[in-house]
């Protein structure tokens, strides 16, 4: 429903024009319950600028009701949110199927299909209205297959004759903000315009600033930036524990406010969404259970504080990768699926540089104790060595210390980098 070039876009539509037509009556009664609705603005009533309304009827079809203030009224099902154009025309009766294709004229497929039947259709009080049954799977080109989950578009207008552009303002289109399941027999109250959408995008962002910088820098932190900082300290602790736990906090927090966020925006489960809000309350117990198993963590040298360390790791470093997972499938539901994909392979291909960092330090670990003995966190080995040897374990301390900085200089750039690109990329959207 918006203006961008270049997009590729095929779009089946349901498009009604005014003419001599009888009274319908179409409400919002039982909308989230006994049918599901998108409508703007999304809190009318009986003063709805644009209504459709859609309910499985338990066998093959669907059945739509379609409202909206003007000479025309349409609905699209897409797989992105938005569409470069809307028809238009007042002189005739033109209700019908349509077919769009990115910045082409939408054509009318005649005659109608047998899967689109015209149940009933009115004109009256300014308000164009229709009710259409609809087959979910008509096994038809450039029908769409309702079991799938699209994008609903929305539009209004007044016709002058022509095909035209629709108005561009929220009262006369409109998208959904998530993919809509129209066959679903728990419908649900589906939500478009600034309002709606940007809960969405503040519920990605938090989700993205939580995962992608900062439990991505923090985990680094706790993995590999200790050697580097002690024996600093930072408020009392340890400089590098002192970030971590402030990061990590911080990580839980967003993750919390993001998940309230959604709930408030959806005041539902999202059935609709796939696996998505099963893997974000999956990464949700595990943000939670983090500080929790920190908080009872045995002392250092304790028998069970290997147990710890492990168990701690284990799961942190399990939540980063699903949480990853969680926002690559929201973008996917915001109609980011190959933006969401290239940003997410550059995020893994720089934890894949950690890794081979982590490898580096092991090999490089291992290789000086079979030269020299043990080595301590200091660098030095230890045996007993002459003054050279020392020096040279410095130098290799120092050497080690300096390329650590630089992997968490990397590491912060890659997630703040990555981070404004994915929001970016919703708010662009």
């Amino acid at each position: 429903l918006f203006n961008r070039q270049h997009q590729l876009l095929i779009s089946s539509l349901l498009i009604l024009l005014s003419n001599n037509l009888h009274a319908l009556e179409i409400t919002t009664d039982d909308c989230g319950s006994g049918k599901g609705c998108f409508r703007f603005p999304e809190s009318c009533t009986d003063d709805c600028n644009f209504l459709v309304t859609y309910n499985a009827t338990g066998g093959d079809k669907v059945e739509f009701e379609l409202s909206g203030k003007g000479t025309w009224v349409a609905v699209g099902f897409s797989d992105d949110r938005e569409m470069t154009f809307f028809f238009a025309e007042s002189t005739t009766t033109l209700s019908g199927h349509y077919y769009a294709e990115a910045e082409s004229i939408p054509t009318k497929t005649n005659p109608d299909p047998a899967a689109v039947t015209f149940l009933e259709q009115a004109n009256e009080g300014g308000m164009v209205k229709c009710r259409i049954s609809r087959d979910i799977n008509p096994g038809i080109a450039n029908l769409r297959n309702l079991s799938q989950l699209w994008f609903l578009l929305g539009a209004v207008g007044d016709g002058d004759g022509e095909i035209n552009y629709h108005g561009r303002s929220d009262d006369a289109r409109q998208s959904t903000g998530s993919r809509v399941n129209v066959t679903s027999l728990s419908p649900s109250d589906a939500s478009g315009g600034d309002s709606g959408i940007n809960n969405i995008i503040v519920h990605g962002a938090l989700m993205t600033l939580a995962w992608i910088l900062f439990a991505f820098v923090g985990l680094f932190i706790a993995r590999y930036m200790r050697q580097a900082w002690e024996p600093r300290e930072l408020l009392g602790k340890k400089a590098w524990f002192t970030v971590h736990r402030t990061l990590m906090t911080t990580t839980v927090l967003l993750t919390i406010a993001g998940i309230i966020v959604i709930f408030v925006h959806k005041k539902e489960w999202s059935s609709n969404a796939g696996a998505h809000p099963y893997l974000g309350i999956i990464v949700l117990a595990f943000a939670i259970a983090q500080p929790i198993m920190a908080a009872f963590r045995p002392h250092p040298g304790e028998p069970r504080r290997n147990i710890f360390n492990w168990a701690h790791r284990c799961v942190g470093f399990t939540a980063l990768i699903l949480g990853v997972v969680t926002i690559y499938l929201g973008l996917k539901e915001f109609g980011l699926d190959r933006e969401g994909l290239y940003a997410v392979i550059s995020f893994y291909i720089g934890e894949f540089l950690v890794f081979m960092f982590e490898l580096y330090l092991i090999l490089s670990k291992r290789s000086r104790e079979k030269k020299s003995g043990p080595i301590n966190n200091g660098g030095e080995s230890l045996l007993p060595y002459p003054s050279f040897s020392k020096l040279m374990s410095i130098f290799i301390y120092l050497q080690e210390k300096m390329i650590r900085t630089m992997m968490f200089v990397f590491v912060v750039l890659l997630g703040i980098s990555v981070a404004l690109t994915i929001i970016l990329l919703m708010v662009l959207k």
